[in-house]
């Protein structure tokens, strides 16, 4: 088996340019989970089984996530048909490399006791970094679409300066927002300070929340429950961009009226042939790093 060949496995539209830009680069690439209106490129070998994508390649590249939230198939929205978790592992070569985002058990279980090697590019920094710039670009254009103003004079409040919340600080402040963050650590209140933009602790948020019109929220954390959505004004728009389990009560927040949007998977869904490539260059890091193959 050549350890220049890759199968993609399921997916969304990430995926499909992961699949495209791995063709692209010299590489032998079939992929199955989707559907063929999913327009994967030419060179892109679309097979009609899973045993035929496995069976000739070396590097199996899953999805993010890489399971569906029933844990026991692999994730596939552009695909009508499923992929059992148990099939794949039956399926699975033994000399082989698995590459997938957020990977979790049964699947690791499986690949830990056949000493197969594997890795989760999600949990790599430069993915997260790379991934951090189309989040960013995603709130800002929910933002847009979603208020009867524009960000130039609007106030906005960031809660978390990490990847996220540093690259959004910058991008509001350069079309003409007011903008605060809301950060734990002494050293973040300071770099937000010397970065141009308002500090402020999370001691200080309820008694400031009224004044903000837009939120973004980046910390998976319950931030806004109880009280705090009380003060906040039934104009102001929430856009939590944490993982799960976010950082809003949503069904409060449903009850109080406010317009919350919980915005999960923006890459993928704003800009899917960039958030494909950073897969792309993600998965060749870690291979050139391993040393196994190309």
């Amino acid at each position: 088996m050549k350890q220049n060949s890759f199968a993609v496995i399921g997916g969304d539209f990430r995926s499909v340019m992961a699949a495209q830009q791995l063709a692209e680069a010299g590489f032998s690439v079939r992929a199955y989970g989707f559907d063929n209106t999913c327009a994967l490129p030419s060179d892109v070998v679309l097979t009609d089984t899973l045993n035929e994508a496995l069976s000739h390649s070396f590097y199996m590249i899953l999805p993010l996530p890489a399971l569906a939230p029933c844990g026991t198939k692999i994730n596939t929205p552009l695909y009508s048909g499923e992929i059992l978790v148990d099939d794949f592992i039956k399926l699975l070569p033994r000399e082989c490399f698995v590459l997938g985002g957020m990977l979790k058990n049964p699947l690791t279980e499986y690949l830990k006791e056949y000493h197969i090697p594997f890795s989760d590019y999600f949990l790599r920094e430069e993915f997260a970094v790379a991934n951090a710039v189309p989040t960013a670009e995603g709130a800002i254009e929910i933002a847009l679409h979603e208020t009867p103003y524009t960000l130039c004079g609007s106030s906005c409040l960031i809660t978390g300066y990490g990847r996220i919340g540093k690259l959004l600080a910058k991008d509001l402040a350069a079309l003409g927002a007011s903008v605060t963050v809301c950060a734990r650590r002494p050293e973040s209140l300071a770099w937000i300070q010397a970065n141009g933009f308002t500090a402020s602790s999370f001691a200080h948020l309820e008694e400031n929340i009224s004044t903000y019109d837009i939120v973004f929220n980046t910390v998976p954390a319950p931030l806004f429950c109880g009280e705090m959505l009380r003060k906040i004004r039934k104009d102001t728009l929430i856009i939590d961009l944490a993982s799960k389990p976010g950082g809003v009560d949503f069904e409060d927040a449903a009850r109080l009226g406010l317009n919350v949007i919980w915005a999960l998977s923006l890459p993928g869904k704003c800009a899917p042939k960039t958030a494909g490539a950073i897969i792309c260059d993600t998965i060749c890091n870690i291979i050139r790093e391993t040393e196994v193959g190309v």
